[in-house]
């Protein structure tokens, strides 16, 4: 029984000692302008170091002292001291502020957003008026909730106008038009086409045939540039190949003839971008714009700031701006 307890014991004893161990000490923080306390060769882990600035000097945080942690041998974040009469980095809500060493700087608005103005001056380390980026009028929050359905695209707050989001039915679901996605559109501020799933057995096709098993239609229907699933035996679901759109129903049915149910195509949604003919423009090993998309290709790097041109695949046809800044961008005059 002893010997029972020895062991448990060990087991809890040296899991903690092991992992003690891998904790690592800090060496001492780099710092200019300014001194910490306490002063040490070296800190072990979880220790703490206040550090203030030399006359003449500030922290580049808010508070005139700031707090340290040593981590695992690295300090939570690097002490630095500026002069006072530099002007702090501003927090910029719903968008990034970029400065160079030039002294110039450039702030970026998040997708949706707007920026109000750019006309910001450092005085004797202030700024005379803080720049913000403002939601833009037409964009849209985030997409309704649907039931039986997901968004299959990373969550956000705000889109911005003409964005588009893609709804997938669940398992078993599909939407009004026997699909099992559906893109809805941002437009003015609202959402349009979301979809209503529902049960496949309740989709009250038109193609009133009663359906069986897919084993009893042999071969599969094959779709260029597209893929087939089968479904637990019932149905099959086609998707297509990246920058191509699915036309007909994505779900196929067997039925008790031995046919199948109408098979959809998948046709080209894209348009390429031929750095050739638009020499400004950076050469980009991926040369698709999707069909309805907006994107932002880099340009040479001649220009003071890096500059963007806003490129457009509208109904296959492609439009190329010329190159611009992002507060052009965002302004809306590029």
């Amino acid at each position: 029984m002893w010997l029972t307890g020895l062991r448990f014991a060990l087991l809890v004893w040296i899991p903690g000692l092991l992992h003690a161990v891998s904790e690592k000490p800090c060496g001492v923080p780099n710092l200019e302008y300014g001194y910490f306390i306490p002063v040490q060769e070296s800190y072990p882990h979880d220790s703490h170091v206040t550090y203030t600035c030399d006359a003449g000097y500030k922290t580049t945080k808010e508070g005139w002292w700031v707090t340290i942690v040593c981590q695992d041998g690295h300090w939570s974040e690097k002490p630095e001291c500026a002069l006072e009469t530099a002007c702090l980095p501003p927090v910029i809500p719903n968008g990034k502020f970029m400065q160079y060493q030039n002294g110039s700087f450039e702030i970026n608005c998040d997708k949706g957003y707007f920026l109000n103005s750019q006309n910001m001056e450092c005085h004797s380390g202030t700024w005379s008026k803080v720049s913000s980026c403002q939601r833009q009028t037409t964009a849209c929050g985030q997409p309704p909730a649907v039931p039986d359905a997901v968004v299959i695209q990373a969550y956000q707050e705000v889109f911005e106008a003409s964005s588009k989001v893609e709804y997938q039915c669940r398992d078993g679901f599909v939407t009004e038009g026997r699909q099992s996605k559906k893109i809805a559109n941002c437009t003015a501020g609202e959402w349009v086409g979301t979809p209503h799933c529902i049960p496949i057995a309740e989709t009250g096709s038109t193609d009133t045939q009663p359906f069986v098993s897919i084993d009893n239609c042999g071969k599969l229907p094959q779709v260029t540039n597209g893929l087939s699933e089968p479904h637990e035996q019932r149905y099959l679901k086609y998707t297509c190949q990246e920058y191509y759109k699915l036309v007909g129903p994505d779900t196929v049915v067997c039925h008790t003839g031995g046919t199948w149910s109408e098979v959809p195509t998948c046709k080209e949604d894209f348009c390429l971008l031929n750095t050739t003919v638009y020499p400004d423009l950076l050469d980009t090993t991926n040369p698709f714009i999707r069909n309805g998309d907006t994107e932002e290709r880099k340009c040479l790097d001649k220009w003071r700031f890096t500059n963007y041109a806003v490129v457009r695949c509208i109904e296959m046809k492609l439009s190329v701006s010329r190159c611009c800044n992002k507060a052009q961008i965002n302004f809306g005059t590029c």
